[in-house]
């Protein structure tokens, strides 16, 4: 289903029901499909919504829009649109930042935060070599290939779901593909993070190169009033295609226990 949201077309996935939904933010080169495994499991029990960023999977690929507030602010708005009320946010990696500037807005109706090897809400600047190389990684199946199993750590995934996420990260434009490592990455949006009143629980792999457990320590939990981490063994930074089942448990554990 798509929704016109702040002039762009989103695609966007809602299926199951139950309170709270659940609302799926995935990483940079991800889609509505990074999630389906875990979606898949908890949908029965819970209302769970994804949807594409503009410039990724089926959304619109306009040639602006791709700081962490401007993606927040589509966000916002479907939010508005889909009149979730009561909702937990379940960001990945460059959709773990965009949750956090979303809390620390403290937006009526969420109710928790759940981080998945989120990127930090500071600034990040990488050495120059690695600017050059994130620009280009996903412009060739070498690249992607490469970023997969040498960035990600992710070199186990299935047959099918490693053919799913190698044709995501190839559905975008120009803008977006450079949104991340030229404007966002670098966009410090942590001022409000002392304002994230929601319990919030940080998920990472043991073996996550690019978020690794002690950056996750030192430059998220550091930073939010009685934030959790629970690590999961033998995962690198795609943990919701690698064990989709223990992250759909930590998900719903979550729910139970902490709202």
């Amino acid at each position: 289903m798509n929704y016109q949201i702040n002039d762009v077309r989103l695609h966007v996935e809602d299926h199951g029901h139950g309170k709270p939904a659940l609302l799926f933010l995935h990483f940079w080169g991800g889609s509505t499909r990074t999630w389906t495994e875990v979606t898949d499991i908890l949908s029965p029990e819970f209302r769970c919504v994804r949807y594409d960023y503009l410039g990724w999977g089926q959304s619109e690929k306009p040639e602006t829009g791709y700081s962490i507030k401007e993606l927040a602010s589509d966000t916002l708005m479907l939010i508005k649109e889909l009149q979730l009320d009561d909702y937990v946010i379940v960001g990945h990696s460059m959709g773990g930042k965009i949750a956090q500037y979303i809390a620390s807005l403290s937006p009526a109706g969420l109710r928790g935060l759940i981080l998945v090897a989120p990127s930090p809400a500071f600034a990040t600047f990488m050495p120059e070599g690695m600017h050059q190389n994130m620009l280009v990684a996903y412009t060739s199946k070498p690249g992607i290939e490469h970023t997969i199993d040498h960035v990600f750590n992710a070199s186990g995934l299935s047959a099918e779901v490693r053919a799913r996420t190698i044709e995501d990260m190839q559905r975008h434009n120009e803008a977006a593909r450079v949104g991340w490592p030229e404007i966002a990455m670098k966009e410090d949006v942590a001022a409000g993070l002392q304002n994230i009143n929601v319990p919030t629980t940080v998920v990472v792999g043991d073996k996550d190169i690019v978020d690794t457990p002690e950056r996750m320590k030192k430059e998220v939990v550091a930073h939010i009033a009685n934030a959790e981490i629970t690590i999961i063994p033998q995962v690198g930074h795609l943990s919701m295609l690698q064990a989709p089942r223990e992250v759909a448990a930590i998900i719903s554990s979550f729910v139970a226990n902490k709202l």
